[in-house]
């Protein structure tokens, strides 16, 4: 008889708030107006995402706990050189490189939000560093989503693993 082994992977609530801040970063970077009505909401619909995620990643008991991926440079170097003579990735959830990339993410994508929202403030209404901050931290987000995608598609090629599955499909 065949014996049943559980495979985790990503629950339904990761994958959406992961397509869902992709979809409303790209919306915003491409088609609303800086500074319009919309680009505003869908900065802080975004936020929205980001915060239910990060509180998603503190209770659930999965590979989407925060803890299960806390970045570690060492730990991504090791990673790596493991893959280069291995070619396996055999983490359950994001591997030592990965979570610098998502922790990255959040962190990229929380300053966008909070200096989006500050450029409106009274305090600092027409400050151009802060307009600085705002963009500059989008287009490190957008350069790193780059690396992203370019690393998910080299690792299911070196590994033989379909990452872009586990996130739509919630399973490699």
């Amino acid at each position: 008889m065949k014996q049943l082994v559980k495979q985790s992977g990503w629950d339904l609530l990761v994958r959406f708030t992961h397509w869902g801040v992709a979809a409303l970063f790209f919306s915003n970077y491409l088609f609303t107006e800086e500074g319009s009505d919309i680009h505003q909401w869908v900065g802080y619909t975004l936020l929205g995402l980001i915060v239910i995620r990060l509180l998603w990643g503190c209770v659930v008991q999965s590979p989407a706990r925060l803890t299960r991926f806390l970045p570690s440079f060492p730990a991504a170097i090791t990673h790596l050189k493991e893959l280069r003579k291995t070619k396996q990735d055999n983490h359950d959830g994001h591997n030592p490189a990965g979570a610098l990339m998502v922790w990255f993410l959040w962190g990229s994508l929380l300053l966008i939000c909070l200096s989006g929202w500050a450029m409106g403030t009274d305090l600092l209404w027409g400050e151009d560093w802060v307009k600085e901050v705002h963009e500059f931290a989008v287009n490190m987000t957008f350069i790193a989503v780059i690396y992203h995608v370019i690393a998910v598609i080299v690792m299911s090629k070196i590994t033989g693993k379909r990452y872009l599955r586990g996130m739509i499909k919630g399973r490699h």
